[in-house]
C-alpha cells in the first residue's frame, strides 16, 4: 500500500513541476472599479440671466427648483441668483456682460438672439451636454424647435412660445352689420371703412409698428399670411423688391395709414402692449397681438370689452402667421465646472422640460405660466391637459388657436448671426415706406443689399 502511495506521490510531484515550468497563460484583466456615483453635489451657486417679467413668480419657481434638486439623485445643494434687465434692453445687457469677460450659467433668450450669442460662443449647444434634450423634439411645435436650433444643434428648451393672432371685437362688427370677420386684407379694409363710417371707431385697425422687437412679430405675421418668403435655406435673400407678398404687405399698411385712414400714424409709436391697452378700451375693431393677450382682453374688471374679443385666422392667401419662442440656454460659464454644469442642466429641464414633482410628471413650469399668465406653450400635448384647456377656453376659441398655431412659422433669417443687426434697419427703414417718406421698392432694395453685405 505504501509503495502505491509513493507511486502516486511521484506522479503528483511530476505534474506540479510540469505546471510550474509551463509558460504563463494570460489572465483576463480585472474589471476596473466603477466610480462611485456622487450621492450629493454642492453647495453650488448658479447665476441666471433673465428679463423682468413677473419676477415674483420666477423667484417662487426657483425656490421650487432648489427644493426639488435637493431631493434628487444625486441630491444637489444649489442656490440660484438672478441678474436681470428689461426685455427691450436684454440683448445689450447680455452683450455688455460677455464683452466684459463675465458669463451666465443659464439665461433666457429670445429667438432673435440665439444665432448671435451662439456664434460668439456665449452659449453652448444643450444637446452636447444634455442629450435628453432631443427627446422633447417630438412634442415641440416645429416653429419653436426651429427657433431653438442653430447649425443643426438644439440649444435650449422653451420658456414659452406663442403665435401672433388676428383679433377682432365681436360686438363692434355686429353693430356695424358685419356677420363674419375678414379673411383677406382687402376685406379688412372694407370692414374697417364700414366701421369707421358708422362712427364706431376712428381707428378700426391697430398694429404695433414701433421700432422694437414687436415690430417684426407683426410684420412677419402679415408677410407669411400672404405666402411671403424672405430667405432660402442657405439664408440668401430671395424676396422681390417691387412686387410680391413682401412689397404688397408694406404697401397695404401705407395705404391704410395715408389713404384709407383706417390706421393712424401713431401706430409707429405703438408696441403690442400699447395696442393691447387701446383694444381693451374699445378703441379698435382689429388688432394683431400674441395669444397671451387674450387673457386680459376677456377678463372682466380688467378690460372694458371683456367677452367681446375673439380670435380668427390671420387674413390672407395662406392664413399663415408668425410664431415666436423664448427659451432657456446653457451659458458657457456653466460648462467649466462639473457641479455647476449638472445643476444648470437640471435647472433648464426643471424650467423648460417635464419633471416629476410630488409624484406627478408634467411640464410643471410651462403649465403654470399658461394657466396663471395665459402664456403660450411649445408643447402641443398641453392642449389635452384639463386645467390648460379650461384656462384657454376662457380666453378664446381654442380650436382656432390650435389651427393657427399649426400654421405658424418661425422668423426666417434668424439662423444668421447678423440677423439681429439687420432687423434693426428693417424697423426704421420700413417705417419710412409705411409713412411714405420713402418708396417701398427703394427700401426693400436697400434692405436686400444690406443683408448681402452683412453676410459677406
Amino acid at each position: 500500500m505504501f509503495k502505491r502511495l509513493g507511486f502516486f506521490a511521484g506522479i503528483i510531484a511530476l505534474i506540479v513541476v510540469a505546471v510550474a515550468c509551463a509558460p504563463a497563460q494570460p489572465t483576463a484583466p480585472a474589471a476596473a472599479p466603477k466610480p462611485a456615483e456622487a450621492k450629493s453635489i454642492g453647495p453650488v451657486t448658479l447665476e441666471l440671466g433673465g428679463w423682468t417679467y413677473d419676477n415674483a413668480k420666477v423667484m417662487q419657481n426657483l425656490q421650487k427648483y432648489q427644493e426639488w434638486a435637493a431631493k434628487g439623485t444625486p441630491a444637489i445643494d444649489v442656490k440660484v441668483t438672478m441678474s436681470d434687465s428689461g426685455y427691450g434692453d436684454f440683448d445689450t445687457f447680455v452683450t455688455t456682460r460677455y464683452a466684459g469677460g463675465k458669463s451666465f450659467d443659464v439665461l433666457y433668450s429670445s429667438d432673435h438672439w440665439l444665432a448671435k450669442w451662439a456664434a460668439a460662443g456665449w452659449v453652448v449647444p444643450l444637446e452636447d451636454h444634455f442629450p435628453e434634450a432631443k427627446k422633447y423634439a417630438a412634442d415641440i411645435t416645429p416653429f419653436a424647435l426651429q427657433a431653438m436650433t442653430y447649425k443643426g444643434k438644439q440649444y435650449g428648451l422653451p420658456y414659452y412660445a406663442d403665435t401672433m393672432f388676428f383679433v377682432y371685437n365681436k360686438k363692434m362688427l355686429a353693430d356695424a352689420g358685419i356677420a363674419v370677420p375678414p379673411t383677406t386684407w382687402a376685406e379688412v379694409t372694407q370692414q374697417a371703412l364700414t366701421i369707421k363710417n358708422k362712427g364706431l371707431s376712428q381707428t378700426p385697425v391697430l398694429i404695433g409698428f414701433k421700432a422694437g422687437s414687436w415690430f417684426e412679430e407683426d410684420l412677419f405675421a402679415m408677410f407669411y399670411s400672404e405666402g411671403g418668403k424672405l430667405f432660402d435655406d442657405k439664408n440668401a435673400a430671395v424676396f422681390e423688391t417691387d412686387k410680391g407678398p413682401i412689397f404688397d404687405t408694406i404697401e397695404w399698411v401705407a395705404k391704410s395709414i395715408n389713404d384709407d385712414k383706417i390706421m393712424p400714424p401713431k401706430v409707429m409709436d405703438m408696441t403690442a402692449v400699447d395696442v393691447q391697452q387701446a383694444f381693451k378700451n374699445g378703441d379698435a375693431a382689429f388688432v394683431i397681438v400674441p395669444g397671451y393677450m387674450m387673457k386680459e382682453f376677456n377678463t372682466p374688471g380688467v378690460s372694458k370689452i371683456a367677452g367681446q374679443a375673439a380670435v380668427s385666422m390671420m387674413p390672407g392667401k395662406t392664413h399663415n402667421t408668425n410664431g415666436f419662442t423664448r427659451m432657456y440656454l446653457l451659458g458657457k460659464g456653466a460648462v467649466a465646472d462639473d457641479a455647476k454644469k449638472v445643476a444648470s442642466l437640471k435647472l433648464i429641464e426643471f424650467f423648460g422640460g417635464k419633471t416629476t414633482v410630488d409624484g406627478v410628471s408634467s411640464y410643471h413650469i410651462a403649465k403654470r405660466w399658461s394657466i396663471e399668465n395665459g402664456l403660450g406653450f411649445a408643447f402641443p400635448s398641453l392642449w389635452s391637459d384639463p386645467a390648460v384647456d379650461k384656462a384657454f377656453s376662457a380666453m378664446a376659441d381654442t380650436n382656432v388657436m390650435k389651427s393657427q398655431q399649426a400654421l405658424a412659422f418661425s422668423k426666417q433669417g434668424m439662423t444668421a448671426p447678423w440677423f439681429a443687426e439687420w432687423i434693426s434697419s428693417v424697423r426704421s427703414e420700413t417705417q419710412k415706406a409705411m409713412l411714405r417718406q420713402a418708396k417701398t421698392a427703394d427700401v426693400l432694395n436697400g434692405l436686400k443689399t444690406l443683408w448681402t453685405s452683412l453676410a459677406k
